[in-house]
């Protein structure tokens, strides 16, 4: 299983299908097909509105299932999770040609597709074997943990999927933790890994990437978990209670597991001698009362509509030259159906055509979309090309909070308000508010914990942004993770000592009694040769010498200008910079038109410095050295 899947957020739970019979005459495969919305789940289905309403049954049941096992954590995704249902192979090979193009692999009974808007799950109804659907399960573990966990240890994440990958489900009871036989031989047939080296097992480690030392640790790790929720002695004790407790304390989940566990030798000879028994306990959860609202809504789908489906579902499996053909059949088929144009334009957006997407995106809303997708790629696709116009970043902003008023669980739309929010000065208490609120969402998305510590230093709230990475650090799952981590820490404390010394700057000016004149073109100071901005002493100004990172002269003719060095680029502007005295090394003056080409400078800038502000400081005067 990649990594890539294991982060995913939030899917829906898979139940296993009987085999159905029967067929429909049509000869035009997107004919016939019917929708069935549950209060959790949508599925699509070519069997028949009996067995859709199955389907939909019986998705409900495993959500039930998981609120029962999982009472304090989140169940239900924000993407909608849409379903379906194919009644035979052929059919199944319609919807994934592609698993049908090597002769001889397996062909799937069932595939799980995530992505940032909804959650594509394929099932195959004719199905066979005990568990055909046992890696849905499991993935669907991965899911819900993932939505309720920053971080897990490695082995308690691929445990507890494995755990309930293997459950057996059904109408009126299911059973959790049934064996894998698999498991049972691996851990009969090779050497346990010594406790503690299972504990510390990462995504780079040869026991996790390496096929019979994986096999290992799948099989153990299986075997720790199902010791920790079904033990009779682990339960009474509650060891995994007192292990989460602890791991949330002291940031180690080796310290954790000692606290826990006790002696770690120890308890992995508990853990084999488990391991190595012939019969092994269940959970059984029985439904008080069918957890289907048999006043689910169904409708007959139009073919437009089914070929959109079908289209949409390739494109978020990356399979685009098999999307193409169908997205832009389904609009032609249903021209004045938003979810053609939702299709097509997710399509376009996988294909990086901004325009061709946000235009078919416009389109959905225009036709009165529902649903929260469109309103978000438009104002995503606003925000990604309108950063320097503010009636492009009020257009975003609006569109982002539809989406967000629409689907408040969306983490997605509120963390493209918090860039949003972020990029004018009067807005900033909204882009933190943004940014915590994606984070609250989805604790697991490190990039949001990433951004979140920038957000908490542009407003100076250095303590909360400390605290914010230290977490992260102690939560890192990867060396990458916890570089950047210790690089954010280091910022922090750039921040504060930068913030110290403008503010003792500014207060030494403002006890001045008198003001000294600045010349319009101040005089040339000593040139050095690093790229960190370094600050520079006048009697009535604030100046800092540095290399141009960025410029913004599209707001002529105003202009905003980023200097970059150290972890914390600084910015500044001018209202007006005619107004700004310019001066340049033997004469190159560089002027406001060719502004895109003073990337890379070195400059000096004088300043006033401003609070409240996303920029440090009002431009007086330049210097091109």
């Amino acid at each position: 299983m990649t990594r890539r899947l294991r982060h995913a957020l939030g899917f829906a739970a898979f139940v296993s299908l009987l085999p159905c019979t029967g067929a429909l005459g049509a000869s035009d495969p997107n004919q016939g097909w019917v929708e069935v919305r549950s209060p959790h789940f949508v599925v699509s289905s070519n069997a028949g509105e009996k067995e859709a309403r199955r389907i939909a049954d019986q998705f409900e049941q495993i959500r039930a299932l998981f609120r029962i096992a999982f009472p304090n954590l989140r169940v239900d995704p924000a993407e909608p999770v849409l379903i379906l249902a194919a009644k035979n192979e052929n059919t199944m090979k319609m919807l994934l040609p592609e698993k049908w193009e090597v002769k001889g692999h397996v062909h799937p009974a069932g595939l799980y597709q995530p992505g940032e808007d909804k959650h594509y799950v394929v099932l195959r109804l004719d199905a066979g074997g005990e568990n055909p659907y046992r890696a849905l399960y499991h993935e669907y573990t991965h899911a819900l943990l993932h939505l309720n966990f920053a971080a897990l240890p490695l082995w308690l994440d691929e445990g507890l999927a494995e755990f309930y990958g293997n459950s057996r489900l059904g109408e009126k009871e299911s059973r959790v933790g049934t064996i894998d036989q698999s498991h049972l031989y691996i851990l009969g047939q090779n050497k346990l890994l010594p406790l503690e080296t299972l504990l510390n097992v990462e995504q780079g480690s040869r026991y996790y990437n390496e096929a019979n030392q994986a096999s290992v640790f799948y099989a153990e790790s299986w075997a720790l978990v199902h010791y920790l929720m079904l033990h009779p002695q682990a339960h009474q004790q509650q060891l995994l209670k007192n292990f989460f407790a602890a791991w949330d304390q002291s940031g180690s989940q080796l310290e954790a597991a000692k606290q826990a566990f006790g002696d770690l030798k120890r308890f992995g000879q508990v853990i084999e001698a488990y391991s190595r028994q012939r019969v092994f306990r269940a959970a059984l959860f029985k439904y008080g009362q069918q957890a289907a609202d048999k006043t689910y809504a169904v409708r007959s789908l139009p073919a437009g509509e089914v070929l959109a489906l079908r289209g949409d579902c390739a494109s978020h499996r990356k399979m685009f030259e098999q999307a193409r053909p169908l997205v832009e059949q389904a609009v032609q088929a249903e021209p004045n159906q938003a979810i053609s144009h939702e299709a097509l334009g997710y399509y376009l957006y996988r294909k990086e055509d901004r325009s061709g997407a946000d235009r078919e995106m416009k389109k959905a809303m225009e036709l009165g979309s529902t649903s929260f997708v469109a309103p978000y790629y438009h104002g995503l696709l606003v925000l990604r090309g309108g950063l320097a116009a503010p009636e492009m970043m009020r257009e975003a902003i609006k569109s982002l909070e539809k989406a967000a008023q629409i689907n408040p669980q969306f983490a997605p739309a509120f963390e493209g308000l918090a860039q949003a929010y972020s990029a004018a000065p009067e807005t900033q208490k909204q882009a933190l508010d943004a940014g915590i609120r994606a984070v609250q969402l989805e604790p697991a998305t490190h990039v949001y914990a990433i951004n979140l510590v920038n957000l908490l230093l542009n407003a100076d709230r250095d303590e909360d942004a400390r605290q914010m990475a230290q977490r992260i650090l102690d939560k890192a799952a990867s060396l990458e993770e916890a570089q950047e981590a210790r690089a954010l820490l280091e910022r922090i404390k750039e921040h504060e000592q930068w913030a110290a010394q403008m503010k003792a700057q500014a207060e030494a000016a403002a006890r001045l009694t008198s003001k000294t004149a600045v010349a319009s073109a101040p005089p040339a100071q000593p040139v050095t040769n690093s790229s960190t901005p370094t600050p520079v002493k006048t009697e009535d100004l604030l100046a800092v010498d540095g290399v141009i990172g960025g410029v913004d002269c599209s707001r002529k003719p105003a202009i905003t200008m980023t200097l970059k060095g150290g972890n914390r680029p600084m910015r500044f502007r001018a209202a007006d910079f005619g107004a700004v005295g310019v001066t340049g090394a033997d004469g190159d003056i560089p002027g406001l038109d060719a502004c895109e080409k003073w990337k890379g400078r070195r400059i000096r800038i004088w300043f006033h410095a401003v609070k409240g502000k996303d920029y440090m400081g009002e431009i007086t005067d330049l210097a091109f050295l």
